[in-house]
């Protein structure tokens, strides 16, 4: 059983889609400025699947990612001011400053959207997913296809399988580790064939098209949510550079990616106005919004407090002797 995607969710997934792509855009313009610092990894070209799947999450569902975490962060709702001023090293910032972009959290919404160690959240994903069960939720677990090669990989959908834990593992396949290609490091054609070695459901469909993202998602959710254990989804997708600071990867199949027939934003686009969802004005109306909150946020951010230089050891040590 699924359920296909909803009219009523069409344009807020659009706009998630456009203020992910819009602030990692920011992200980079400002770094290359020198404004900010720090090791940031944007999901630039990949903001299909955060922005579908959020929208199926409900209060108090959980929500764990890998490297790419960002574009989640901002789709489920997380504080955007705070991930701004992380961004900037301010103390209020969503870590007071200390973790930076890939270290993206939000305790009051479930949330745990970056994770510095390849491959660490799909073991995490099993102590959310025991969370999720005594609370009557569910959760996502996302991560790129090459952290799939780690043991936690297998031994989280393993666990998950055992104990039938209510979690989604998501895995965005952008053909590309940060120096490989596929080729080099897999075995498998589909990362979702992984699946039947522990009895649960696998599907692969293209993560560049919300509407095939949700059609699986929502069949995957029922079995989830009828207490039969995880699901694994493999959504195909493309990233539009590894990092702020790197870009491997030819100009010719970057322009490939960013062609219109390929970008995600303007696949959607393409389809809510032959629905007859999206016009001008509801198009510019959603634009003016995503700069608005953008706008407000980093200005936020710029005018927020440095932390102090004695900070560094609070929450970290033992304040008692």
């Amino acid at each position: 059983m699924f359920m296909k995607l909803q009219e009523k969710d069409m344009l807020p997934i659009y706009e998630k889609m456009l203020l992910i792509r819009k602030s990692e855009l920011c992200m980079l313009e400002t770094y290359q400025k020198g404004e900010i610092v720090g090791h940031m990894i944007p999901a630039i070209g990949q903001e299909a699947p955060p922005a579908t799947l959020t929208t199926m999450l409900e209060e108090g569902d959980y929500l764990l990612t890998g490297h790419r975490g960002g574009g989640y962060y901002i789709a489920h709702g997380c504080d955007f001011n705070a991930m701004w001023c992380e961004l900037y090293g301010r103390s209020n910032g969503a870590l007071k400053g200390r973790g930076g972009q890939l270290h993206l959290m939000d305790i009051s919404k479930n949330a745990i959207t970056g994770n510095a160690i390849v491959g660490q959240q799909w073991g995490m994903a099993c102590g959310f997913g025991f969370a999720a069960k005594y609370y009557g939720k569910k959760g996502i677990v996302e991560g790129g296809e090459a952290s799939t090669n780690r043991g936690t990989f297998h031994e989280g959908l393993n666990m998950a399988a055992v104990f039938k834990l209510p979690m989604l593992f998501v895995v965005e396949f952008n053909g590309k580790m940060m120096w490989n290609t596929q080729d080099e490091f897999l075995s498998c054609k589909r990362i979702a064939s992984r699946a039947h070695g522990y009895d649960i459901p696998g599907k692969t469909v293209d993560g560049n098209d919300p509407f095939a993202i949700y059609e699986a998602a929502s069949e995957m959710f029922a079995h989830i949510e009828a207490g039969n254990g995880p699901c694994l989804l493999e959504c195909i997708t493309s990233k539009w550079r590894d990092t702020v600071g790197n870009l491997r990867d030819t100009p010719e199949n970057i322009e490939k990616i960013k062609a219109p027939e390929n970008d995600p934003i303007c696949r959607f686009e393409v389809k809510l106005r032959k629905l007859g969802v999206l016009n001008d004005a509801l198009e510019a109306e959603i634009k003016v919004r995503v700069e608005a909150k953008l706008a407000a946020a980093v200005e936020f951010a710029k005018n927020s407090p440095k932390p102090d230089k004695f900070d560094g050891i609070n929450e970290i040590y033992s304040q008692y002797v």
